[in-house]
């Protein structure tokens, strides 16, 4: 996985009040879980941007008056109207424990329906799996050059790696949709064969 520096304050008022503050001040009240304890803490709205908004999934070492830890976003609460970053909820990670992450998913390869005329369906942009930590890659990819025409690919066609996967195997990942320009062709073609054939 990739990695990104943050640096992040402690937090002693926990209010409503104290808490619309800091939104108006261009902070973001979060919290770090580790263990079973929860720890209050700021960060700047401009420099945790970078983080979550993008498809990739990072690992996020957090500076705390010097102390550094290695940690994940596991929850992201955004405003309704205006989905500024209302609050963060990140989890410690280690090493010596697996973490369960989604990460994004790349197709790779020119599916072979798409080179006759179909449309690629993307079902799934990431998968969650389980693992630990600096094991696991940046993205996992996936070659769907044999992906037909009409055809679907499953999660369960991902190789394994040092990781498990935890969505669903039969859950869909891509598809090659029949264009109807494509399938009013072949319907009139059949059509013809069978008049010819009479």
């Amino acid at each position: 996985m990739k990695t990104t520096d943050l640096t992040v304050f402690p937090r002693t008022e926990i209010g409503k009040r104290h808490t619309k503050s800091l939104r108006k001040e261009g902070k973001v009240p979060a919290v770090i879980y580790h263990n079973s304890e929860a720890e209050h803490i700021t960060v700047d709205a401009k420099e945790v941007r970078p983080a979550v908004y993008t498809p990739e999934t990072f690992i996020v070492k957090l500076n705390l008056d010097g102390k550094v830890m290695d940690t994940v976003i596991r929850g992201i609460d955004f405003h309704p109207v205006t989905e500024k970053i209302e609050h963060i909820e990140f989890l410690q990670v280690s090493d010596d424990k697996p973490v369960v992450v989604t990460l994004p998913l790349e197709l790779t390869g020119s599916p072979k329906g798409v080179t006759v005329g179909g449309k690629l369906l993307i079902k799934q942009r990431k998968i969650k799996v389980k693992g630990i930590p600096s094991k696991l890659p940046a993205r996992i990819s996936l070659d769907v050059s044999d992906l037909e025409l009409g055809g679907t690919v499953k999660v369960s066609a991902i190789e394994g790696g040092d990781f498990l996967i935890m969505t669903s195997p039969s859950a869909a990942v891509a598809s090659v949709e029949i264009p109807r320009s494509l399938r009013s062709a072949t319907a009139k073609a059949g059509g013809e064969i069978e008049e010819e054939e009479e």
